[in-house]
């Protein structure tokens, strides 16, 4: 019997353990189970815990070192449907976000992400053609002034949708340590903000403030992005 099936009997047996219509008796068998298939085929919590997670992987958008407005983005995509980021850069491939969650979350992290990145990026093209009469290097930090300020808003708006439940949490963790063992922290680098880079920003939390993330009932998370009053 694969692995994999193994996984899938003991966290049926965890599951009938936690049911609600299982009495005291039921549940202790079902415990009794899953410890004994974990005991015959040396696997651990963390083994189980690790099945139930998985990822998705998308392009960043930049060829080397994610740009801070593009980290922040990502990670109220994870906000929104409880999943966690793994930041690649560097190397002969272009950086990479990879969403680690269970169930859909991954691929609804990502396709959350590469949506909302092409609504940002031509809100943003539009404000940076009505600044005329400045430098390229005030027009980028400008430009990504307005994108913080964008941000902003959507994470405003998914915050009260966003709770990672206990068991994704532990899924996750179990997961990442197992397949990511040598994380190391990524460090993130803002522009100074000046005045002008204020109203950039002031710009790009109005124009955020159109952009919603929903949530179904339960919850669960869905892919429903709008963009509109």
């Amino acid at each position: 019997m694969d692995q994999d099936r193994i996984l899938e009997k003991i966290k049926k047996c965890l599951e009938m353990a936690k049911s609600k219509t299982a009495n005291a008796n039921e549940a202790e068998i079902a415990l009794r189970q899953a410890r004994k298939l974990m005991d015959a085929y040396s696997l651990e919590m963390g083994d189980v815990l690790a099945s139930m997670a998985g990822e998705a992987k998308v392009p960043a958008g930049s060829d080397g070192k994610p740009p801070a407005w593009r980290v922040q983005l990502a990670q109220v995509c994870c906000h929104s449907f409880d999943t966690h980021l793994i930041i690649r850069s560097g190397g002969w491939d272009s950086a990479s976000f990879t969403f680690v969650g269970c169930g859909a979350a991954p691929e609804l992290s990502g396709y959350a992400y590469q949506v909302l990145e092409r609504q940002l990026q031509k809100a943003r093209k539009e404000y940076l053609a009505t600044q005329t009469r400045c430098k390229p290097k005030t027009k980028r930090a400008r430009g990504d002034a307005f994108a913080h300020g964008w941000i902003e808003a959507v994470y405003a708006k998914v915050d009260d949708l966003a709770g990672v439940d206990d068991n994704i949490a532990d899924a996750i963790q179990a997961y990442t340590a197992k397949h990511y063992p040598d994380l190391g922290k990524f460090e993130m680098k803002r522009r100074k903000v000046k005045a002008h880079d204020e109203v950039a920003t002031d710009a790009g939390y109005q124009a955020g403030k159109n952009v919603q993330l929903h949530r179904a009932v339960g919850h669960q998370p869905v892919a429903r992005l709008t963009h509109g009053v």
